[in-house]
């Protein structure tokens, strides 16, 4: 199944849109490391163990946009239920030299590795960077440095660092000032439901609708189980006064479903728009489209995205991974490249 970042659906024209647009980030991956970049500017790259039974360690690097913004990193000591794992205190070790204790980050990720140990691994990283954490038995745990370079790169990229002193990788003596500031996090306010019709519910039958979703569609791929002429079943949700949200399914698999969403006049022709084929749900309580897909089947790592009815369109609020799939039920971490707060 293919997940396409779709951003919002514009019911009336842009010089009317009540929502600024969000703007997705940057994603990337190379080997062992990962990079995740937000609409903010702010961006985590993910660094882990080797690929090799029981080693379920990881390491982030966090920054947020903008000149002299520092780097912060924690670290996960993921479980699978089965590996052994750390025991006891855990130090972190970096090219053979002992750079103190270290805690696990915790669920709420407020722990955070030392500012010198921080300096340290952001300084060996782009080089060389021999990664351990050394638990009470005196057993080395390595964190992998495959990839970090390139991760470290990009994320100097994509923040507009290239060539100053506060860059990772390619540092030079560009002003630091020069360094675009941080975003600020777009505020989308959902909307209400207009009540219920008496006749929204036949408008499921219709065969005109049906066509209309056939022929919003941007390609065939974004929806077989509709281009291909599937007579799945149609939910309808009255949005406005003159709108509904028709949903279909569009893909069944072992682990995955996903359905079709598309805003429709309630009267002919219909002139139907696609939203998204990356959403299972509507939830009519707080106006969220959702989708939330496993990258395989044990669960250890997801996509998803989350779209908002702010009164006249669908406004994309969020979408994130969870990293590389590791073997840690869940993922180890939440990497957005779309933030938003939601009123």
């Amino acid at each position: 199944m293919r997940h396409t970042l779709f951003l919002a659906l514009a019911l009336a024209p842009a010089a009317h849109a009540t929502t600024p647009e969000p703007k997705a980030g940057v994603s990337f991956d190379h080997n062992d490391w990962s990079l995740a970049c937000d609409n903010t500017r702010t961006c985590r790259a993910a660094g882990y163990s080797p690929e090799e039974p029981g080693n379920l360690l990881s390491l982030m690097l966090e920054r947020a946009g903008g000149p002299g913004a520092p780097v912060v990193a924690r670290l996960r000591n993921g479980e699978d239920g089965e590996s052994p794992m750390p025991t006891g205190a855990l130090r972190l070790r970096l090219n053979g030299k002992d750079l103190g204790p270290v805690r696990d980050t915790g669920d709420g990720e407020k722990i955070l590795l030392q500012k010198a140990q921080t300096d340290a691994l952001v300084a060996a990283l782009p080089r060389q960077a021999r990664i351990e954490i050394v638990d009470g038995k005196g057993k080395a745990w390595p964190i992998s440095d495959s990839g970090a370079t390139a991760v470290l790169l990009k994320m100097d990229e994509a923040q507009g660092r290239l060539g100053t002193p506060g860059a990772l990788v390619r540092r030079g003596d560009k002003a630091e000032a020069s360094v675009p500031a941080a975003l600020p996090m777009p505020v989308v306010v959902h909307g209400k439901l207009a009540p219920a019709r008496s006749g929204d519910a036949a408008l499921a039958n219709a065969p005109a609708l049906r066509k209309a979703l056939q022929a919003s569609l941007p390609n065939a791929d974004e929806c077989r189980r509709v281009s291909e002429g599937e007579q799945d079943e149609i939910d309808i949700v009255r949005l406005d006064g003159s709108h509904v949200l028709a949903s279909t399914s569009c893909f069944m698999g072992a682990y995955n479903f996903s359905s079709g969403y598309w805003v429709v006049q309630d009267k002919a022709p219909y002139q139907a728009r696609f939203v998204t084929s990356d959403a299972e749900d509507f939830d009519t309580d707080d106006m969220t489209l959702r989708g939330r897909f496993r990258g395989r089947g044990i669960g250890d790592c997801f996509s998803g995205h989350d779209w908002v009815w702010d009164g006249q369109r669908f406004v994309k609020t969020s979408a994130f991974t969870t990293g590389q799939c590791r073997g840690v039920a869940g993922g180890h971490w939440t990497l957005p490249t779309i933030v938003s707060t939601v009123k």
